[in-house]
């Protein structure tokens, strides 16, 4: 006798129990704990996990990971160490002084606009590039 599975979206009347939970939360374990043993899934998950904690970087945390001290950003943006630990601890503040901040660090700033699928690069003050002429 083969034993049927239940369906993989039951119907929203049925009454479950802690153990159908239970059960459900054991199997993916078990099939991500398959997946993940598979070097090739490993490595794809831990790449996705390292680009996006480097997508939610704080200030301080962008400038250490490019090896920098705030004393050394100091000359560069014309600020006190103090001024630059201010800064970087600030939740708001003008697009041109992150401009400023990203630039010391040896980046450029770009602000994308994002659309469901379409992707808009904004153009605001000093962090756009003048067109060729």
């Amino acid at each position: 006798m083969t034993a049927t599975k239940p369906p993989m979206v039951p119907d929203a009347d049925e009454d479950f129990t802690d153990e159908d939970f239970a059960t459900a939360t054991d199997r993916v374990k078990a099939t991500r704990d398959a997946a993940l043993a598979d070097p090739n899934v490993a490595g794809m998950v831990e790449a996705k996990t390292a680009a996006l904690a480097r997508r939610v970087d704080t200030l301080a945390a962008l400038r250490k990971a490019r090896g920098l001290t705030q004393a050394q950003l100091t000359e560069e943006l014309g600020m006190t160490q103090g001024e630059v630990s201010r800064l970087e601890r600030r939740e708001n503040l003008h697009l041109a002084t992150l401009a400023r901040f990203i630039e010391a660090t040896g980046g450029k700033l770009k602000i994308t606009a994002v659309y469901n699928d379409d992707e808009v690069e904004v153009g605001i003050g000093d962090t756009v590039e003048p067109e060729p002429a």
